[in-house]
């Protein structure tokens, strides 16, 4: 198996090493130096060279590169503006002029190259009243005359604006893709960005419509590479021999016999603004007219192309390199064939070594830290991790093979749903992991607060996964998630009213974490519900009774509630009356309450700065001895065995001291038998209160060892 990974992974590294080569290649070409005014200088022996550098360098300056004003300024003449100030108005003037002559459209081509006068008037704006003039200079160069033309650029500049407002008016365009101008500057700024950062925008000027919404990015981002490497090969687009009226017939850019690049207004889906964008039978012809051209050099200007996608270098390649593979036996090629069954079988591969990767980093995390993993939830976790890891690799390598579309639109579209749904199950498992972790450090400390904050934290990230999960697969499918949001708008107001109890419920979870009116563990009474607290969730809280039902009850509810926390005590009382035989000798009943004393100084749990032990009431069958202490014990199950405890060494207590306990009835009953005789009786109340605290200390450490040994607390 081994093996035969390795002749994949090697047959496909000599296929695709010379792809990234000539990848390579095309990036060490040189990006175009900055055009000054010494390099520029002989272009401007004619009006037509004037006017083109003039444009394309002003056009650079709009793109982001000013440092190219240094060549528009060389085609104005600046001799007449006063030295000092120069250096400010020459840049005003180049704006305006260029704001002037990016309004008309006309043909740089059509500008003589041959002029036998010294002045050349461009054939602009004379409907306006507007004169844009060129003079040769005594040097020889043509430059833009300053007494016809750059002292009135003020004055043209507002007639510009004003037929511009009456364009503007029309409020059926797009305001961004207002002509067939405006489309073409927008794309080359987007594709001349270094590093592809325009691609996304360069999309945009794109008609898509016939396209699924699902890959529309993909085919997006290979079409614009496509339309801009055959624009490179066609000719020069020269901006202002395109139309910028917004009411314009579709302009045609090339006609060839493989395809067309049109710009034409279309009507967008989504309203009733229409926008000028390539044509959607443009999009549909760029793979044939890509292919017609991408072997032709590049036109004069251009330095160097647009990096095509990998997708499309693969496609070249395979149809350089191997073009038996080329043949369609079903629905695809035959490259594509091999292509697909070698992705679906790395994916596989590539799925188990993710998934025992994260096992091990799972497995070396938790026994670093010295928790206990659950194995369950680590199984839960790994099966959707394997099928995210399995289909995002598909995902990626179905995107390298350039499917035609229908089989595009099916392949991608299913493995995106499975991945997205996996890598949202993915995640949601992955919190129950984080979760169980969090426990096992909780767990490890004697706070209680924690306990109760880890169940919060995993439910809110759990949470958190599943709203981001939604928004990552709308945002995959292309669902327009501003209007989800708009109607969630105009729905607000009956939606925070349905919403307002959970509203509530999340604010009485918030009183819980601030307040700490209770911990995980604490036997509360919360209204009539009386048990443990067993959880605190984001919507309630459930207690579970001492009668082992489950009482939930909401968040909201504890804002208010009267909350009585058992599990707070410090100290757990015990109260009761021991009644005695009213025969019983004082003497004895000073012995009997100082032996009780000893108990509790001597039990463990028992609170030693406060406990009352005194003849309290001469009741109808009995002498009432009142025993009122306290126990400092963490559970309920440790205060009844410590009671327990207790009670019976008073027993035995009163077993050594041959005290009587009472009857509690008023039964006249006959003894047959003697009465105890009471002998050896205390000298005085000194020796009585030594005998009881000898016979109680004898009691104490016959049952837990002198000193007497703390038990621990009750477990289950």
């Amino acid at each position: 198996m081994k093996s035969r990974l390795i002749v994949v992974f090697f047959t496909l590294a000599l296929l695709v090493t010379p792809i990234f080569a000539e990848t390579a290649s095309e990036s060490n070409v040189q990006n175009p130096e900055v055009i000054t005014a010494e390099a520029v200088k002989l272009r401007f022996e004619n009006p037509r060279d004037a006017v083109r550098t003039f444009m394309s360098t002003m056009n650079d300056v709009k793109s982001g590169r000013s440092e190219n004003i240094i060549a528009a300024l060389a085609t104005l003449y600046l001799d007449e503006v006063p030295e000092e100030s120069r250096h400010s108005r020459g840049p005003e003037l180049a704006d305006q002029l260029f704001k002037i002559l990016n309004h008309f459209t006309f043909k740089i081509d059509a500008i003589p190259v041959e002029q036998s006068g010294r002045t050349y008037v461009l054939p602009v704006g004379k409907e306006l009243g507007i004169e844009i003039a060129l003079y040769r200079y005594d040097s020889g160069e043509w430059k833009f005359n300053y007494s016809k033309t750059l002292s009135r650029l003020a004055e043209y500049t507002e007639l510009v604006e004003s037929s511009q407002k009456t364009q503007q008016e029309d409020s059926t365009i797009d305001p961004v893709y207002f002509s067939a101008r405006e489309i073409m500057r927008l794309f080359l700024l987007a594709m001349n960005q270094s590093g592809g950062a325009g691609v996304a925008d360069a999309i945009n000027t794109l008609d898509l419509s016939r396209i699924e919404r699902t890959v529309r990015r993909e085919i997006g981002a290979e079409r614009v590479a496509m339309l801009k490497s055959v624009l490179d090969r066609y000719r020069y687009i020269d901006l202002v021999e395109l139309p910028n009226d917004r009411q314009n017939p579709p302009v045609v850019l090339l006609n060839d016999s493989s395809g067309r690049i049109v710009i034409e207004k279309i009507k967008n889906a989504d309203s009733s603004i229409e926008s000028w964008k390539f044509s959607a039978q443009t999009v549909a012809d760029l793979p044939q007219l890509y292919d017609a051209f991408k072997d032709k050099p590049l036109i004069e200007g251009v330095l160097s192309s647009v990096e095509v996608p990998l997708s499309v270098r693969i496609r070249d390649y395979m149809r350089q390199n191997f073009p038996a593979l080329l043949q369609q036996s079903f629905l695809l090629e035959n490259w594509q064939w091999l292509g697909l069954f070698c992705i679906v079988f790395l994916g596989l591969g590539f799925s188990r070594i993710t998934t025992h990767v994260l096992q091990h980093i799972i497995r070396v995390l938790f026994r670093r830290e010295e928790v206990i993993i659950d194995a369950e939830t680590q199984d839960r976790f790994i099966k959707p991790i394997s099928i995210t890891a399995t289909t995002l690799f598909w995902w990626l390598g179905l995107s390298l093979l350039g499917l035609p579309g229908d089989a595009r639109v099916v392949l991608l579209v299913s493995v995106k749903l499975i991945s997205a749904m996996a890598g949202v199950w993915a995640g949601y498992r992955m919190m129950d992991v984080v979760g169980n972790f969090l426990q096992g450090k909780a767990e490890k400390t004697a706070n209680k607060f924690d306990d109760l904050l880890v169940p919060l934290i995993t439910r809110a990230l759990k949470t958190m996964v599943i709203v981001f999960g939604l928004v990552f697969i709308a945002d995959i499918f292309a669902v327009d998630i501003d209007k989800i949001l708009a109607g969630l708008g105009l729905g607000g107001l009956a939606f925070a009213l349905a919403a307002k109890d959970t509203i509530s419920n999340i604010f009485g979870s918030l009183t819980v974490l601030i307040d700490r009116p209770f911990q995980i563990g604490d036997w509360v009474t919360i209204g009539s519900a009386d048990g443990t607290v067993e959880s605190v969730g984001v919507r309630s809280t459930r207690i579970r009774t001492f009668y082992n039902s489950l009482i939930t009850i909401p968040n909201a509810e504890l804002i208010n509630a009267h909350i009585d926390n058992y599990g707070a005590r410090q100290f757990r009382r015990i109260t009761a009356t021991i009644g005695i035989a009213y025969d019983t000798p004082p003497e004895k009943i000073d012995s009997f309450c100082e032996g009780i004393r000893e108990l509790i100084r001597k039990h463990p749990y028992t609170r030693k700065d406060f406990y009352i032990v005194n003849l309290n009431d001469f009741a109808a069958t009995s002498l009432g001895i009142m025993l009122y202490c306290f126990v400092k014990t963490p559970d309920w199950g440790t205060e009844l065995r410590e009671k327990h405890r207790l009670f019976s060494d008073i027993i035995r207590l009163a077993q050594a001291l041959k005290v009587e306990f009472a009857f509690p009835t008023q039964t006249v009953y006959l003894r047959n038998e003697e009465r105890p005789v009471h002998d050896n009786l205390p000298l005085n109340e000194l020796s009585a209160i030594s005998e009881g605290q000898q016979v109680a200390s004898e009691i104490v450490y016959s049952s837990l060892g002198n000193p007497p040994a703390t038990p621990p607390p009750v477990t289950f």
